[in-house]
């Protein structure tokens, strides 16, 4: 039998995270490895009686000193999470390989797994079906569409997702207006808000390291061979406290990537807002409201797919995934 791991590095995702990990078991992941990062809250306590978790702190920067290859993890942990993130992936890489791990998903506490879209995911047959030469498999991100202010359990209530962040052409291309507060006016931004890069799937043992939380090198600095097949669904500041909790993580976060690519302008806004505008809670719950949700008016929209009239876009702006909520209905209604 495939034996399929996982690891994720939080904070303060106590929301989703016993979740999250019960959906992933359900649906075969073997055993997870949580990293928490400057946690402050409930999340370790929640998820301690899990006989299939590994818990730990992050680690420190200078556990992988010793590791070349690792350097650019290991002289900017301290400021950037993503590094830290790698860094654990990599820990989980040798852990997985000493329990007889055959891959290793590195994923976040707002992403699952999703190998199928209308019947539950089951990850050996995916990862069964895999060509033995293959070394990776990139797992396409669909990003959450939010139509409420407060969901009570978005996994199992929210079935819509996007499905690219563009199409091609600025006829083609889908935008939503941001209010700026500073300037006064509205901003039109991408209808997709989060990273679109997608997750990978290691298979243990091929000498592969990451490159950076999306993507991974081997150890000698060549493409391992690479698929794309499956699903990691993204619920990104998918409601008004997941949209204020996520943006208070980011704070004190730099303005550039691990790469030095620049944040991009509507993360910056976002949390400017959350963080240095002085709005109350009520009040960002308004501006999440008016901004960030998706109104009936807009998912009809989207749902038609038009454009120009009378144009269609391919593939179409918005797809239905049901296989989580079955797997919610089926294995863990009484969560």
């Amino acid at each position: 039998m495939i034996h399929v791991a996982m690891v994720l590095t939080v904070k303060n995702e106590a929301r989703l995270l016993r979740s999250n990990l019960l959906y992933h078991h359900a649906i075969g992941i073997r055993h997870v490895f949580v990293y928490f990062d400057n946690t402050t809250d409930s999340g370790k306590t929640s998820i301690q009686d899990l006989d299939f978790v590994t818990i730990q702190d992050s680690l420190s920067p200078n556990t992988f000193l010793h590791v070349p290859f690792l350097e650019k993890f290991t002289s900017k942990a301290t400021e950037h999470h993503t590094a830290r993130q790698c860094l654990h992936t990599y820990d989980a890489l040798r852990k997985s390989e000493v329990m007889g791990i055959d891959w290793l998903i590195s994923i976040d506490a707002d992403e699952l797994v999703c190998t199928i879209k209308d019947s539950p995911s089951r990850v050996q047959p995916f990862f069964e079906t895999v060509e033995p030469s293959v070394d990776l498999v990139y797992l396409k991100t669909l990003e959450v569409l939010s139509q409420r202010v407060e969901y009570n359990s978005i996994f199992s209530e929210e079935t819509l997702f996007k499905t690219q962040p563009a199409f091609g052409n600025r006829f083609k291309n889908i935008t939503k207006k941001v209010y700026n507060p500073a300037t006064k006016k509205q901003q039109r931004y991408s209808y997709w808000f989060g990273q679109h890069l997608g997750k990978g799937a290691v298979r243990v043992g091929r000498n592969i390291i990451p490159h950076n939380v999306h993507r991974y090198v081997k150890k000698d600095g060549t493409k391992p061979n690479s698929i794309k097949k499956g699903y990691v669904l993204h619920y990104h500041a998918y409601d008004a406290p997941d949209f204020i909790k996520k943006f208070t993580n980011f704070s004190n976060r730099p303005t550039t990537f691990l790469s030095g690519t620049s944040v991009n302008s509507l993360k910056l806004l976002l949390r400017e807002i959350v963080n240095n505008s002085g709005m109350k809670q009520d009040e960002l719950y308004a501006y999440f409201k008016q901004n960030l949700l998706f109104s009936q008016k807009e998912v009809k929209y989207l749902k038609k797919n038009k454009y120009l009239g009378f144009f269609s876009r391919t593939p179409a702006p918005l797809t239905e995934i049901t296989s989580v909520q079955q797997v919610f209905d089926k294995y863990l209604h009484n969560l």
